[in-house]
């Protein structure tokens, strides 16, 4: 697009250079004398060609006499009959090529650029089809973090819940522990009570057994 604004810029300024000169044109002659001074009396300083470029300067009063000035530099006389305000035929088809030659150009420009907002199109495609795939990945991912985050949450939940049914277990088996030591402990007690009720009765038993019998073999005597 830069390329195709100074191009019409450079034309703008090339239409407006010729704009500031009054351009007359060779007809479709052969050759075309250019003379030191308005009349066929004066020397002759070049012969032009058809479709010359030259500059217009002044006509003489009758006309018949034209001041120009070449492309080169050369400034002399030519008659005015041979003049044309417009470009020849040759001249025409040569600014009519060189117009071909610009529009072509430009055309070229033109296709490129297509060219090439075509293919930034099919990138911005490309690169629109990436993003929702990685979209879409992205939110599978996030799915996926969410479910796993939900079951950690069940899970500490869960985990919390044993734990204190674990605290309550272990003070449970604490309290039996306790309950059995203690139960052993008065078990054992009475077991040294029994015995001791047992020596004690055996040993009032061992006295009372011949205490008796004596008191019989008395009873007998008498």
């Amino acid at each position: 697009m830069k390329q195709l604004f100074c191009m019409l810029l450079l034309t703008l300024l090339t239409a407006t250079s010729y704009a500031a000169v009054e351009k007359r044109y060779v007809s479709d002659k052969l050759w075309l004398q250019l003379r030191s001074g308005p009349g066929g009396e004066f020397r002759i300083l070049k012969a032009l060609p058809s479709g010359e470029h030259l500059i217009y300067h002044e006509q003489t009063e009758d006309k018949n006499y034209t001041k120009v000035t070449t492309d080169k530099g050369v400034e002399g006389w030519v008659l005015t009959r041979y003049l044309e305000d417009e470009p020849v035929a040759k001249e025409k088809l040569i600014l009519s090529q060189r117009e071909l030659v610009k529009v072509k150009a430009e055309l070229d420009t033109l296709k490129q650029q297509t060219e090439t907002l075509s293919a930034e199109k099919s990138s911005l495609s490309g690169d629109h089809s990436s993003l929702i795939r990685e979209k879409k990945s992205l939110e599978k991912e996030l799915k996926r973090i969410t479910d796993i985050s939900a079951n950690a949450l069940q899970l500490d939940s869960k985990n919390t819940l044993l734990t204190k049914r674990n605290k309550e277990l272990e003070i449970l088996v604490d309290t039996l522990t306790a309950d059995n030591t203690r139960l052993k402990d008065n078990k054992e007690r009475t077991y040294l009570i029994i015995g001791g009720g047992l020596i004690v009765f055996g040993f009032v038993l061992g006295l009372a057994i011949p205490a008796m019998r004596g008191g019989r073999k008395s009873a007998g005597w008498s």
